[in-house]
């Protein structure tokens, strides 16, 4: 096979087209995640009235471990691939390959050990143990899939990205469907990740054929020097990526376990939700990466563009979970969960602030800016501990969702400082700004007008819909939405 990156025709990064790729490709993600997002809220539905508020807290509190113990050791291996296989061509790269997938099982092997040694540590309950230690399992196989995607993402290949996604997420979804109607505990429910990571392995490995090798290169001396390479801007990235996990976790430790129950269903919406906007802008992360150090004047168009798309995809996102907050609850929860409509309420403030969080760290990383990114990210995360910590005690979850909320926008803002001072000109558009802001007020009208209607299910149901959309079409008839290329 030709390499692109050695043959004389232009790197498809370089061409005209890639930013259309940019655009489709992160739609296609978007969707799929949507969908694969719609059957892992099914799931928590049922899960959660299965377990009831104290079970299903125990559930979400391992959950929210596993994803920093992924988000931990992984160390940014998969921003570092893609960089990786970008940059360089023929058997250097399908080297570089091999040892990233050896890299990533080992780490991922030492921080499942960690999750079981945290959860002992912490005074976890035997059935959270063992439900910890089967989960840190499905993180060491979905190293696999995980790995052979980075190609797929480098090449643009972004719809079959989202199909391996899609692919984990429904079956792992129907797992859990399954075992919680069969009245299953906490230790089956968490080893369903287990078998999905096998499909969606098996799934990546064939799309990545002829792309990547398919064998981990334990090359030790290679391991290092990649591990080095990889700890400058994965230790910043890793420290901003898990501040929210810990939250829950720290609320976990911090509050009743009905209280903190209640804040892990709110949480796991809005959890779902932020991973929405990391797909939206890693999709174009090869591109920003290509066009940082050789066209500035590009990168800083593409940063605005982002940062003006990444905002209206927060608002929509933000109006719809706050104005439809007590349907939500009532499908996933049912009246037990009553409580956790505020939580969600005060989450989806926080929704707007943690997509423009995904746009500034995906700029700064393909900046290389990663002293800034660790300063500013270890801040927040003491900040979100600390205010986590102070607020649960006396406040319960809504405590926790207002400490999520307030360092949510505080990361935003520093971020957003960091990127301006920068040489490349990254400067959204005022009058797209001003359209966003036009369109929120008649679109929090909606939503004051619906609520005195009446506060039931179908009212709620029908705010969330609602309310979105009138701040779309606000927005499109004030001319705020940015060009696509």
């Amino acid at each position: 096979m030709t390499d692109d990156l050695t043959s004389g025709e232009p790197h498809i990064l370089d061409s005209r087209d890639s930013g259309a790729l940019v655009v489709g490709g992160g739609t296609t993600r978007v969707i799929a995640y949507c969908g694969g997002a719609l059957l892992s809220v099914a799931s928590t539905a049922v899960v959660a009235r299965q377990l009831g508020a104290a079970g299903f807290d125990g559930f979400a509190t391992v959950l929210s471990l596993s994803l920093v113990a992924l988000l931990v050791t992984d160390f940014g291996m998969a921003i570092l691939g893609v960089r990786e296989y970008v940059a360089l061509a023929g058997a250097e790269r399908d080297h570089s390959m091999r040892v990233l997938l050896a890299l990533r099982l080992l780490l991922m092997t030492l921080g499942a050990a960690a999750m079981v040694a945290f959860a002992l540590l912490a005074g976890f309950s035997m059935p959270l143990v063992w439900g910890a230690l089967l989960a840190g399992v499905g993180l060491v196989i979905q190293t696999i899939p995980a790995t052979y995607v980075v190609p797929l993402h480098a090449t643009l290949r972004l719809s079959m990205v989202s199909a391996v996604d899609f692919v984990r997420q429904a079956v792992q979804a129907a797992l859990l469907v399954v075992l919680a109607l069969v009245g299953a505990g906490v230790i089956p429910l968490l080893a369903a990740s287990i078998p999905a990571a096998l499909v969606s392995a098996a799934l990546a490995v064939s799309a990545a054929r002829g792309l990547a090798p398919m064998k981990p290169s334990f090359d030790f001396p290679a391991m290092r020097r990649m591990l080095r390479t990889a700890l400058s801007f994965a230790v910043a990235t890793t420290v901003g990526t898990t501040y929210a996990y810990v939250a829950q976790i720290v609320t976990h430790l911090s509050t009743s376990e009905d209280d903190s129950g209640l804040f892990a269903l709110a949480f796991r919406v809005f959890s779902v939700v932020i991973a929405i906007a990391m797909i939206a802008t890693g999709s174009a992360y090869p591109v920003l990466t290509r066009a940082a150090g050789r066209d500035p004047r590009r990168f800083g168009y593409a940063g605005s563009r982002m940062y003006e798309g990444v905002l209206l995809l927060g608002i929509v996102v933000a109006l719809g979970i706050g104005a439809g907050a007590p349907a939500i609850v009532q499908i996933l929860g049912g009246p037990p969960f009553a409580d956790a409509v505020v939580m969600l309420q005060i989450l989806a403030i926080a929704v707007a602030g943690s997509f423009l969080v995904a746009v500034g760290s995906f700029l700064l990383l393909s900046l290389r800016k990663h002293r800034a990114l660790l300063v500013i990210n270890t801040a927040a995360l003491v900040l979100s501990v600390a205010l986590t910590w102070t607020l649960a005690r006396s406040w319960g979850g809504n405590g926790a969702a207002i400490s999520l909320c307030i360092t949510e926008y505080v990361l935003a803002a520093a971020f957003w400082v960091v990127v301006r001072r920068s040489d490349h000109p990254v400067r959204p558009a005022g009058r797209r700004l001003l359209s966003a802001g036009l369109a929120l007020l008649p679109a929090l009208g909606m939503a004051v007008l619906l609520n005195r209607l009446g506060g039931g299910l179908f009212t709620s149901a029908v705010s969330g819909v609602l309310c979105p959309a009138v701040f779309v079409v606000v927005v499109l008839l004030t001319g705020g939405v940015p060009p696509s290329s």
